[in-house]
């Protein structure tokens, strides 16, 4: 694609990045057959290829409208169109500048950026948020049925002396030299459902390896970067390589992330802090460490097992972030089904579920769609249970359906010696 930037973007730190991928789209239109909101509403303007002439147009010299800032609010960041486009398009750079031309300089009306402070402000902070949700819960009672599935639920945390045991349990093996690995708690997850870093701790406990999860971790930045506050995320990001850098510097094997769409910002960090003189260096090695649990799991494979309990014809929805951000498609379900798990047909499993972050709060009915129709897929081939890898989708799905919906470590165990 041909593109003559106007002269207040020509030396920018994005003007390189922008032009490398404006001049690789051919306009082919691959990427609107992945696209979730083109699948939706069928319009130019809601699919990838329509967005980067919005953005094309704003960095040639027009003004950024409340028009095209829909059309770019209405995008998921799925990432769907990157792995589709045969042209290698970074497609989530040039969105990510067009949001960022639009912050500066258009003023969202007073209720949309109400909204968005609100929830950075809540579930940037778990005690307040935990506080929040525990109100919630009280007076659910007073909340017609609809209202109170989308309570995401507040789960339990597990006593001190569960957390000492799991930090501390030895080897399973003797052959497996202790290995430290960082464990990210994460904000909201750490809220809604702790059980899922303590299911991963016990399990990589009994593979040899020791995991430190530290209580002053913040959040990995992604709320604050995809909601008007990418200065808040890059803040968010160094205090986070502050925390985890001594550990580092003594040597880790690897920072995990249970929640796939926090690990995709985290891996995302060099490029974050790219310009950052005295972080830049730290974030790329922080970024080239991160990597989700499968990445060290799948070399235990022929250790795990089916939980005891759970059934094992199951349905595995791979987020977004992992197909796409973290571009490991197919390796968790190749993990489950060597631990024993029979996985159950879909037919639309590259298109997102309609959660993204704060998106099902935002775009309230685009997601709700998108849920329904990822549900009708996801239950077809009627599974006992369905599985994910992001909290986001767990608690969106889980709010559509009776059938339950867990995360995947919750589901494995290592085998027993006989």
């Amino acid at each position: 694609m041909q593109t003559t930037l106007a002269e207040n973007h020509q030396h920018q730190a994005y003007t390189k990045d922008v032009e490398d991928n404006l001049r690789r789209c051919v306009h082919c239109g691959f990427c609107n057959a992945t696209c979730p909101t083109f699948q939706l509403f069928g319009d130019e303007l809601d699919g990838p290829r329509g967005r980067i002439y919005l953005i094309k147009q704003i960095l040639e010299g027009a003004d950024p409208t409340p028009s095209s800032r829909k059309h770019l609010d209405r995008c998921l960041t799925c990432q769907s169109c990157e792995t589709t486009c045969p042209s290698g398009v970074k497609y989530s750079r040039l969105l990510e500048v067009g949001r960022q031309l639009h912050q500066q300089t258009l003023s969202r009306p007073l209720k949309e950026k109400w909204t968005r402070l609100l929830l950075r402000k809540i579930i940037l902070r778990p005690p307040l948020f935990k506080f929040l949700l525990s109100a919630a819960h009280a007076s659910s009672f007073l909340l017609p049925m609809s209202l109170k599935k989308n309570i995401p639920p507040l789960g339990k945390t597990a006593n001190r002396e569960t957390n000492k045991e799991l930090s501390s349990s030895k080897p399973a093996a003797d052959v497996n030299k202790k290995r430290t690995l960082i464990m990210l708690r994460g904000c909201a997850q750490q809220v809604c459902a702790p059980d899922i870093n303590h299911s991963a701790t016990e399990l990589f406990n009994q593979l040899g390896f020791t995991v430190i999860e530290s209580s002053t971790d913040h959040c990995c930045g992604a709320l604050s970067h995809h909601n008007d506050a990418s200065e808040e995320a890059r803040y968010l990001a160094r205090k986070n390589i502050d925390n985890w850098w001594p550990v580092i510097e003594q040597g880790v094997e690897a920072i995990v992330v249970t929640a796939s769409g926090c690990a995709t910002m985290v891996q995302d960090y060099g490029h974050l802090l790219a310009n950052d003189p005295d972080y830049a260096d730290k974030a790329s090695q922080v970024a080239g460490l991160c990597c989700d649990p499968v990445e060290i799991l799948e070399a235990f494979s022929g250790q795990l097992k089916t939980r005891s309990g759970i059934e094992d014809r199951i349905c595995y929805q791979a987020p977004c972030s992992q197909q796409h951000g973290l571009a490991i498609k197919g390796r968790v379900e190749q993990l489950l089904q060597s631990a024993g798990f029979l996985l159950t047909q879909q037919n639309i499993g590259h298109l997102c579920c309609g959660s993204a972050g704060s998106y099902s709060t935002l775009q309230p009915e685009i997601s709700r769609q998108l849920k329904q129709n990822k549900l009708q897929d996801l239950t077809s081939d009627k599974p006992a249970l369905i599985a994910t890898a992001n909290i986001g989708c767990l608690l969106h799905l889980q709010s559509g359906t009776e059938i339950p919906v867990r995360h995947w470590l919750q589901i494995i165990e290592v085998a027993k010696p006989d």
